[in-house]
């Protein structure tokens, strides 16, 4: 009984953890693997347990790294430069505390146009780095979204192989 109790909850964060990959604030893929972590610390980990926490270790920490990853490439494939990405990410935490979710993302991407205007002093060139940015960002939360799926994937199987 205590096992499809720890099931349902543990599935119902790792849906929240899912839902975290597309709304800014809420934890993501870190989320999902707190919930796999505890399933296997309350119900146990089986034969199979462990090698498929393993692999939803691996895509949760690729999820980390690709959401700090993804922006910054698409900013710098517009020209950024590592500074401003920096920079646009620590507005954008200002903007986050201040305004919630809207001024997480707001803040990145007035903080990506106002560096980059600042160092070439040419609005378009600080657009076209500030739109680079915003896609880079938009591709990271597909990016974790799916990674996210595979996760929760890893963790069904583990259900039924325990």
């Amino acid at each position: 009984m205590i096992d499809i109790l720890v099931s349902v909850l543990v599935g119902l964060m790792m849906l929240v953890g899912l839902l975290g990959a597309i709304i800014p604030l809420l934890p993501d893929v870190v989320l999902i693997w707190v919930g796999a972590l505890i399933y296997g610390l309350v119900v146990g980990w089986g034969q199979s347990g462990g090698w498929l926490f393993g692999v939803i270790s691996v895509l949760g920490l690729i999820g980390l790294l690709s959401d700090v990853w993804v922006s910054g490439v698409g900013a710098r494939q517009a020209g950024a430069t590592v500074l401003t990405t920096l920079g646009g990410l620590a507005i954008g935490l200002v903007g986050l505390v201040v305004a919630g979710p809207p001024g997480f993302l707001g803040g990145i991407l007035l903080g990506t146009f106002v560096l980059e205007y600042w160092r070439h002093r040419d609005p378009e060139q600080a657009l076209r780095t500030t739109f680079g940015m915003g896609i880079g960002y938009g591709a990271s939360f597909v990016i974790k979204f799916l990674l996210g799926l595979g996760m929760i994937a890893a963790w069904v199987a583990w259900l039924f192989l325990r």
